[in-house]
């Protein structure tokens, strides 16, 4: 993943989280805030794992994939 991916994820999970929030308080639309927010902490954890991964790759050179 590269660095732009990482910034949409990041940016679209907190715009996700925070529309979830607003559905959940203003209607009776439980169920599509309840999955905006499971869809919003999956783009977390792939965030998280992107990041797992760059560090497991090494710098350029020694095995970084594509390189």
């Amino acid at each position: 993943m590269d660095d732009n991916l990482i910034a949409r994820l990041n940016t679209e999970s907190t715009d996700l989280r925070q529309r979830a929030q607003e559905i959940d308080e203003s209607s009776d639309e439980r169920d599509t805030a309840l999955l905006m927010q499971g869809l919003a902490t999956a783009m977390d954890a792939i965030r998280a794992l992107a990041a797992t991964a760059r560090r497991l790759d090494g710098p350029p050179g020694l095995g970084k994939s594509g390189d």
